[in-house]
């Protein structure tokens, strides 16, 4: 019996890399769109993107491929350096391999058509040039035509704004048309929950598979390794013995057997899709038993199945505590970059005030504080017919007030108007006659720095008489407030990069109807994830919320509601 040889794994030429089996299937079949749904520590992007990247770089040396991401900050300060870092472990050295925001070196090809400017690109050696099209600045793509289109974290990116992008991947037919990767798309994502404001449009890309198609293509492709292993086999040996015309000829009749079964591969590569859907668990050899263990322990099950399992969640907006917050509250152009800009991409760089977009640096700030373990604080302002939240801030034990406080300055350190009226819990009033009520400590963070000096600040507590705020209040502001039906009040719209655990918080919280004794029913906030591991709070819990419902449920909108009367009470069970 005939043993089949395998490439030497200690031969010096080879290099031996881990990879998981879908890693390698995706690296093994090489389609011309892929649409990945992977749960977290599937290695989307160190992994897939990374050498998915560096395939195309290599296939159309000087093409031109387009890298959505939602917002420009998140693409440079996660996307594009997970990728770099892919690329790093991969072999690839910057300055050598590629280079980031700026001209490449002489040795370097070039793309194949002029830049006019290396900002918010990636370039690598064989003149392959990525550019971050982020749907905060879609101007930087503009008038550009591509080869690739690219993104991770696609759940976050809307398909309206996607489809602008498409009609430029064009061009150069001649140059680059023989790449199955021409005209493709590339795009990752762990599961999408609509529920979550998430957009799902990726699930519909399963339609656009041909199973049979793909189950062929793996066969090919698997054909063509091996056939690419005799080529390796066959070729030690010539080079071991060159006098040898036997050990030749096979390295020739390999060399020819191998270059018609790549033609092959590459025409039944193009315009094929391959859509899958995958777990954590296939990269369960280098996660371990133990991780997911403690996932189970810490996370909610319905989080499990969506994040670990990749099994698609079940909408259930009926049940939600803002049932009226959707896209209209959430806006995604925050950010401005003229400082940014004069940063590389892979610069250290501190945000700060600065940078966004609509704020009022000449009017007052408000605030919204919950204390607790997770402390919480909200910054908005009112724009006309709008309530803009801006920006948020938390601590998680050890830290508490005097962080939240520091933190506070210092993104605003540039603020021109040092005032900032703070909306509180009536709970944040206990111990104030001994001064160590939260209220007093959290302004006496913010007016003064921890060597006792004035920070210039102003905080004027506008809630230290208060009552109790009924939930059934704050959920009949919040409707009218989301749904903008009520033109006395302002609709209120949110950060959707700086205020993420403001709406995380509030399209996971549940509500809760009671019933007393006497029949009547009364809506409630399920407070339950308050209870969560520590380290799930901001994102999980209803805290942050919470602070956004002192920063709302002033006085002055609550009586706009309609036909609404205040009740105030002190029963700590209905706060």
């Amino acid at each position: 019996m005939s043993r089949r040889k395998t490439v030497d794994k200690d031969n010096e030429s080879v290099e031996l890399r881990y990879s998981n089996w879908f890693s390698q299937l995706v690296n093994l079949i090489q389609p011309t769109n892929i649409y990945i749904i992977g749960g977290r520590g599937t290695s989307k992007s160190t992994d897939i993107l990374a050498e998915r990247s560096m395939d195309i770089a290599y296939e159309m040396p000087g093409a031109f491929v387009a890298f959505s991401s939602d917002s420009y900050m998140n693409a440079i300060k996660n996307i594009v350096p997970s990728i770099i870092e892919g690329w790093k472990r991969k072999g690839w050295i910057e300055d050598i391999h590629f280079v980031v925001d700026a001209r490449p070196p002489k040795h370097f090809k070039l793309p194949y058509k002029p830049v006019l400017n290396w900002k918010h690109t990636v370039t690598a050696f064989t003149g392959t040039h990525f550019k971050i099209i982020s749907q905060d600045r879609p101007s930087i793509g503009a008038g550009d035509s591509f080869q690739h289109h690219m993104g991770d974290e696609a759940k976050y990116l809307k398909e309206e704004k996607l489809n602008k992008v498409t009609p430029a991947v064009r061009g150069e037919y001649v140059r680059f048309g023989k790449s199955p990767f021409y005209g493709g798309d590339t795009f990752t994502t762990d599961m999408p929950n609509p529920n979550q404001g998430e957009h799902d449009w990726i699930m519909r890309m399963a339609d656009n598979m041909d199973k049979e198609k793909i189950r062929t293509l793996v066969q090919l492709a698997i054909e063509v390794n091996k056939e690419r292993i005799r080529y390796i086999n066959t070729q030690k040996k010539y080079n071991d013995n060159p006098a040898d015309t036997t050990a030749k000829r096979k390295f020739k009749n390999a060399e020819k057997s191998m270059k018609r079964w790549e033609e092959r591969l590459r025409l039944f590569r193009k315009d094929t899709t391959f859509f899958y859907i995958v777990s954590s668990f296939v990269n369960a050899d280098i996660l371990t038993e133990g991780y997911f263990k403690k996932l189970l322990e810490t996370m909610d099950f319905r989080e499990f199945m969506v994040s670990i399992l990749s099994i698609p969640p079940k909408l259930d907006q009926g049940v939600m505590f803002y049932p009226n917050f959707s896209y209209k509250n959430v806006f995604n152009d925050g950010y401005i970059y003229d400082r940014r800009d004069n940063f590389k991409i892979n610069d250290e760089y501190i945000e700060s005030s600065l940078d966004l977009k609509y704020i009022l640096h000449d009017l007052p700030l408000d605030g919204g504080l919950d204390t607790g373990n997770m402390c919480s604080l909200v910054i908005g302002q009112e724009h006309g017919k709008q309530y803009r939240g801006l920006k948020e801030f938390w601590t998680l034990p050890p830290d508490f007030l005097p962080e939240l406080g520091k933190n506070f300055v210092e993104y605003f350190k540039y603020h021109k108007r040092k005032e900032l009226r703070l909306y509180h819990d009536r709970a944040a009033n206990k111990w104030k006659q001994v001064g160590e009520d939260h209220a007093s400590k959290i302004k006496k963070a913010i007016e003064y720095d921890e060597n006792g000096r004035r920070t210039g600040w102003n905080v004027i507590l506008m809630n230290q008489n208060q009552g109790n705020i009924l939930q059934e209040t704050e959920y009949e502001l919040m409707l009218e407030m989301m749904s903008g039906k009520n033109d006395r009040l302002p609709i209120l719209v949110i950060d959707k990069h700086n205020c993420k655990c403001w709406k995380s918080s509030m399209e996971q919280a549940m509500k809760i109807i009671r019933v007393d004794r006497e029949g009547k029913k009364t809506i409630h906030k399920d407070k339950s994830s308050e209870k969560l591991p520590v380290h799930q709070l901001p994102m999980k819990s209803t805290n942050m919320s919470d602070a956004g419902k002192y920063l709302l449920c002033r006085p002055e909108y609550l009586n706009k509601l309609k036909g609404h009367s205040i009740l105030m009470t002190s029963n700590p069970s209905l706060h």
